[in-house]
């Protein structure tokens, strides 16, 4: 039991009102209470009358408020977010709050105890009546008889969308008799039959499609609240019986035929009342056992009448331009409604003051005080914890990290407080001294003073410093990200084959040939050539990654062209590596400054992040500050996205450079960014005796001069500027640390400069483009690189929809997000056009504050441009791309983007990345134009966008097309073209190969082995229909290296599908026999007759062998000692089992 509440319990005013709700009187209330005081009495309530409880609040922030400082007094607490009701046409939209909401439902549903927190706005609006919602609730239990084709259906009519693998929240497959329900993003259910009995259940992890335990039962919920009351035919029956104006028949009639077709759930919001008969609010979901409070009725009925007014306006304007207004915008409880709905409940009403509330109520009036300290008042402090101790109170400390709570023990002792620490106040404390203070972890808006009670609680959180805990936490999605997955693979995509080149692929057939059944996989290359490849050699081929695929050129069967292409990239390549591994060799060699090892003032420094790092930032840290230690000059690249946490990498170099009095120069290749970093770095470095400086061309001469002078003699210690740092007129006391941000933005004479440098002063360059994770392990050699794959913890989900351009959406959103003081950037990719449209917004959106900005501009209007966006005097921005990539801009959380058709899957994906980035939800307004007539190429784009919003799926690929970027950026521009020549997996090997032969590494030539015996090897349909999980799990039997390999294989194929058939187990067993092959370097084997023949690699055989084999085998054995040695091996054993066991045997 937390202490604070335990408090209560000593006050007659709270026993007495615990004994009223017990008589179930209602309404009660309650005044003079602060924001914390509430929630504490709240979670009290909870706590004691074992009773849910339901807070209706006047609006979200207040709700998100009241829910976090609840959570320092329970756990028990959720978040009922409002249903967005959306007046425009979207082809798809991403599930965030949706799912949101159907959990909260869900736990009311199944009487789950705990506090539920929302707006005046959930509860005016109807929704789905909860035995609608809830009547095919599914329940299974190991043993239990289940029918496969009623629960198919069943999970349709839950809403779940059948896949053929799942790939996020609100999906089933079917394989065999196996069913897959994902119930949330990571995770999902795995129910196996045995015949029609349900043989296990299983939790499975949605990435890696792999089980995590068993468990005897479950029931499964709706995936979403827009489950069918009646048929669609009967659905659209009601619509057409509806009378509607002429001017919008024709729309009505294009709404009818997308339902028709299973388009439905966009548009029940707009023919709610068609979809159902029966609506109810939120209220009627919880039942009577519930205890209802309501945070000040005064503004909560304001805010629905306000409410009312807003939906009146909005449908005036659907009505004056002919557009169909939403059911759901009418369908609301009227404010006069409100209160009666309400106290249908047992109701407590909240208010500060008390004479808001309506007489001849039972009314209890606490007297709280609200409690704030700042960081200049320690002093008050001290003295107020003096005079609470005289007056004998029980004073509680809340501090945010262990850190805090360790310095305020300490500062207490300094003026003879005693204190003690708890992590939680949950413990029995016994015999505790009243004059002992208490100091305990957690995060509270603000303190309180009960005058009722002898108990203060402050919150001391700002006025120490310190760290968090580091939470460290497993990244399972990045490990995931490693497997190279070919389930993406389609007919009709490139493909590179190792030995042959590019071609085209056709498709899985499945050819039986002398009695053996096997599966091929189909390509066709130049002059409508065939090519069969072997399932079992899967390993040799890739998708083609690289550039535009419409002038890709096929390569011909049987010519040099393949040979000739590679040959010349790899030529190409070794002048690369020449360059690479001579800077890498001359460092080596060169000597520098070893800085000491970490100071007191470094850890102190470090504790102050206010975030929680990830793992790959820490690492990135470690390696960081291992260089600088070392005698040979740093030169690092460190890589990871905008928002990864670059940043505090660098901060935290800068600061170590500090600590052993070297100076420090922070080279960015824009004035803003140069800004931007300055600020953040002086914010960082307040608490300690550092001078951070900035130069740029907002400076005047006279601070210029002066900075310059100071730089000098050394008072500056980091400074911070564009390529103004390297003019000869700047010159360094003693730098020991260059930071760099995206190198590759600055000009031929800059980077001359810098390398200069690079001889005996520690660099580390910051890029934001990703880069390939293979690229890296090739590189690792020859540049020293720390890449950040992870994003920071907690970011929110952006709330995206895919639409057709309406400049009414436009204005709808743009206002959305200026309402909550936010700014927009606003994609235009026309520069020619670009005045105009940001003209035209300014008209459509009087009251936003637009400025445009584009690729022709010179540097100086563009960094103007988002100098006035960082600092608002710009609201909207439209744009031909984000030009300022390293620049952050938490307040920017609305994008909108016109022609996203035009736009590549990866540059979307990096897009919207842009918002969403602070505590606020993030809104992406994918738009593009019906009435053009779409390119087969947008088409195709505006489909993956669609899925990728919709499922988060084309994640795996738009990262791809990043990493191509990547690897342009890390070998430099001219080699792209190379690049695309080859593919991106065959460009990575020859790189790969080239470093290690300038290195003088030995490159074994991986030939590969052929196998074709006459064994049935390959995947039935009947075990595994879908082409890409075959094609998936092919590759994984051809990636196999050793035996853990395969085992792990063999569990993935059993748990995800079933007991394997024999075709299957014999797949598996040539791939042990293809290892094997491989150490005894084998390039063929080959069933002939009765026979297998072993062909050998003519260099590679090993003569000594052979007397070994004669003995061992007798006159079973045949030796030709032609161009390549081959051994015919004549087998006994009966059947396909057989002869792969005596393969095996004789490989060994």
């Amino acid at each position: 039991m937390n202490l604070i509440l335990k408090e209560l319990e000593k006050s007659s005013k709270y026993n007495d009102f615990i004994k009223n709700l017990e008589n179930k009187k209602s309404p009660i209330a309650i005044s003079g209470l602060t924001g914390v005081a509430e929630a504490s009495i709240i979670a009290k309530c909870l706590e004691q009358t074992k009773r849910s409880i339901f807070i209706i609040t006047y609006n979200e922030i207040q709700a998100q408020a009241l829910v976090n400082d609840l959570k320092f007094f329970t756990e028990d607490v959720a978040y009922l977010p409002k249903k967005e009701i959306i007046t425009y046409d979207y082809v798809a939209e991403s599930k965030n709050l949706p799912y949101e909401r159907i959990e909260i439902l869900n736990k009311i549903y199944k009487k789950q105890k705990l506090i539920i927190v929302t707006s005046v706005e959930t509860i005016k609006q109807k929704i789905i009546s909860k035995d609608t919602l809830y009547k095919n609730v599914l329940k299974f239990k190991v043993g239990d008889r289940c029918d496969l084709e009623v629960l198919k259906q069943k999970l349709v009519d839950l809403g779940y969308q059948r896949f053929d693998l799942i790939d996020g929240r609100g999906e089933f497959s079917v394989r065999g008799g196996i069913i897959d329900i994902s119930t949330t993003e990571s995770t999902g259910i795995r129910i196996e039959l045995w015949g029609d009995e349900i043989d296990s259940i299983r939790h499975f992890n949605i990435i890696s499609q792999r089980s995590i335990d068993n468990i005897e039962k479950i029931e499964i919920f709706p995936a979403h609240e827009y489950i069918l009351e009646t048929s669609i035919e009967k659905v659209a029956k009601n619509i057409s019986n509806n009378v509607y104006p002429e001017n919008i028949s024709e729309k009505v009639e294009s709404d009818l035929e997308k339902i028709c077709n299973g388009e439905y759930i966009s548009k029940i919001d707009r023919y709610f009342n068609s979809f159902y008969g029966k609506q109810e609010t939120v209220l009627e979901y919880i039942d009577d056992k519930y205890l209802v409070f309501v945070d000040e009725f005064n503004k909560v009925i304001q805010r629905s009448e306000n409410i009312e007014q807003d939906n009146e306006n909005t449908i005036k304007a659907l009505m004056e331009k002919g557009r169909i207004i939403p059911d759901s915008l009418k369908n609301y409880v009227a404010t006069e409604n409100l209160q009666s709905n309400i106290e249908k409940y047992q109701t407590i009403y909240l208010d500060k003051l008390d004479d808001r509330i309506k007489n001849g109520i039972e009314r209890y009036d606490f007297k709280y005080k609200e409690l704030n300290y700042f960081k200049s008042g320690i002093d008050l402090f001290i003295n107020d914890i003096n005079n609470f101790k005289k007056q004998e109170k029980k004073v509680y400390i809340v501090v945010d990290t262990k850190e805090k709570a360790n310095k305020m023990e300490k500062l207490l002792a300094e003026y003879d407080i005693l204190s003690i620490y708890y992590e939680k106040l949950n413990k029995t404390i016994i015999n505790q001294d009243a004059n002992t203070v208490i100091i305990t972890l957690g995060k509270i808006s603000k303190g309180f003073y009960s005058i009722d009670l002898n108990q203060v609680v402050m919150v001391a959180s700002d006025l120490v410093d310190g760290t968090r805990t580091i939470k460290k936490r497993k990244s399972e999605t990045f490990k995931q990200g490693e497997k190279v997955v070919f389930a993406d693979l389609k007919v009709g995509d490139y493909v590179v084959h190792r030995r042959y080149g590019i071609g085209i692929y056709i498709g899985v057939n499945t050819i039986t040939a002398d009695g053996t059944t096997r599966d091929y996989l189909k390509l066709k290359y130049s002059g409508d050539d065939i090519l069969y490849i072997p399932t079992n050699s899967l390993d040799e081929i890739r998708k083609y990654v690289g550039g535009e695929e419409l002038n890709l050129k096929l390569n011909k069967l049987g010519s040099k062209d393949w040979e000739k292409t590679t040959n010349k990239v790899r030529n190409n390549l070794r002048a690369v590596a020449k360059e690479l591994i001579e800077l890498y060799a001359r460092r080596e060699k060169s000597k520098g400054y070893a800085f000491s090892k970490d100071t007191e003032w470094q850890k102190q420094f470090e504790e102050a992040f206010p975030y929680v790092e990830t793992d790959d930032q820490l690492r990135c840290i470690d390696e960081v500050k291992k260089d600088m230690e070392n005698e040979k000059p740093m030169d690092r690249l460190l890589c990871g996205d905008v928002g990864y946490g670059k940043t505090e990498v660098a901060i935290r170099a800068a600061f170590k450079a500090v600590m052993d009095h070297k100076q420090v120069a922070y080279l960015a290749p824009t004035t803003v960014l140069a800004k931007q970093q300055y600020e953040t770095f002086k914010e960082r470095m307040k608490d300690f005796p550092i001078r951070v400086d900035v130069l740029n061309r907002f400076r005047t001469t006279k601070d210029k001069n002066r900075i310059i002078k100071e730089m000098k003699l050394g008072e500056i210690d980091i400074l911070i500027g564009t390529h103004r740092l390297l003019g000869k007129d700047v010159e360094f006391s003693d730098l020991g640390l260059l930071i760099i941000d995206e190198e590759q933005r600055f000009g031929v004479k800059a980077k001359e400069k810098i390398k200069q440098y690079k001889t005996n002063v520690d660099v580390l360059t910051m890029t934001a483009t990703p880069i390939p994770r293979t690229l890296h392990m090739s590189i690792v050699g020859v540049r020293d690189m720390s890449v950040i794959y992870e994003p920071p913890q907690n970011r929110k989900p952006v709330q995206t929809y895919v639409l057709e351009y309406d400049a009414e959406v436009i204005k709808e959103a743009i206002t959305k997000e200026l309402e909550r003081n936010g700014q927009v950037f606003y994609l235009f990719n026309n520069v020619g056009e670009i005045a105009l449209k940001a003209d035209k917004i300014s008209r459509l959106v009087p009251e936003a504050k637009v400025g445009f900005a584009h690729g022709r501009m010179t540097g100086e209007e563009i960094e103007d441009i988002m100098e006035d966006f960082v600092e608002g005097k710009i609201n909207v921005l439209v744009c031909t791309t984000i030009l300022e990539s390293g620049i952050d801009i938490p307040n920017a959380n609305t994008i909108i983007m016109e022609n996203a058709d035009r736009v590549g899957l990866a540059q979307l994906y990096q897009l919207r990345g842009r918002v969403g980035r602070s505590d606020r939800q993030g809104y992406a307004y994918i738009t593009y134009r019906k009435d053009k007539m779409l390119s087969e190429v947008a088409d195709k784009r505006l489909k993956a966008i669609k899925e990728f919003t919709e499922f988060g799926s084309g994640f795996k690929i738009a990262m791809r097309d990043l990493e191509i970027r990547g690897a342009g950026s890390l070998i430099g521009e001219i080699q792209h073209g190379h690049l695309e020549e080859v593919g991106y997996d065959t460009y990575c090997r020859i790189l790969d190969e080239v470093l290690k032969e300038e290195q003088g590494i030995k490159v074994e030539e991986d030939i590969g082995c052929q196998i074709d015996l006459n064994v049935t090897s390959y995947i039935p349909d009947s075990f595994i229909s879908d082409q890409n999980q075959k094609i998936e799990i092919y590759q994984d039997i051809a990636l196999c290296k050793n035996e853990e390999d395969i085992r792990n294989v063999i569990d993935e194929i059993i748990d995800r599908f079933g007991n394997m058939p024999n075709e299957i187990e014999n797949l598996l067993e040539i791939s042990r026999i293809k290892q094997l092959a491989k150490e005894k370097y084998l390039t063929k084997i080959q069933s002939r007759g009765n026979s297998v023949v072993f062909t050998y690699d003519t260099n590679k055989f090993d003569n000594n062998s052979l007397s070994d084999i004669i003995k061992k085998y007798g006159n079973r054995i045949k030796f030709s000692a032609g161009i390549k040695p081959m051994i015919t091996l004549k087998i006994e054993k009966q059947g396909e089992k057989g002869l792969l066991q005596e393969v095996k045997e004789f490989l060994k």
